[in-house]
């Protein structure tokens, strides 16, 4: 596999130091991401009232 990411990384022009570093970040970040989702927390609506002004509302989402 480290043989296809050099063979691979010489044919872009960069160093295979790189590649297998963006690749360990991308698979340090699944791991983080699957460990810890992220979650929205609050839910915001624009809307115009009567008078043509706008107005936005947020609310709390329930866990």
């Amino acid at each position: 596999m480290l043989k296809s990411i050099e063979y691979f990384s010489y044919l872009l022009g960069v160093e295979p130091f790189w590649m297998i570093l963006i690749i360990a970040l991308l698979i340090l970040l699944g791991i983080i991401k699957s460990i810890y989702p992220w979650m929205p927390k609050w839910k915001s609506k624009e809307m115009i009232d009567k008078d043509g002004i706008k107005v936005t509302k947020y609310y709390h989402l329930d866990e």
